[in-house]
């Protein structure tokens, strides 16, 4: 559903702005994930921290991605990066 063509431009590129994002990562209605708001409080905290301490991230090789009926994860993904 998160990689439906129909619903998203451009499915398979990460774009944390995108908007709006209709996903259910988390699920939804009496399925919806009791830990989703952890999770986000916790990637805003990753996030605010490596674009403090962190520049010139960048992306050294394609993700290396594990696919099965249920998700797509990422395994591995080598990034480059300069400390301020």
């Amino acid at each position: 559903a998160n990689r439906d063509e129909r619903v998203f431009d451009d499915p398979d590129r990460f774009d944390i702005r995108r908007h709006p994002n209709p996903h259910v990562a988390f699920g939804f209605g009496t399925h919806f994930c009791l830990g989703a708001s952890l999770a986000r409080y916790e990637l805003g905290l990753l996030f605010t921290r490596l674009t403090a301490e962190l520049t010139d991230l960048e992306v050294l090789d394609p993700p290396d991605l594990e696919a099965n009926v249920f998700v797509t994860a990422v395994r591995s993904l080598h990034l480059g990066f300069a400390r301020r």
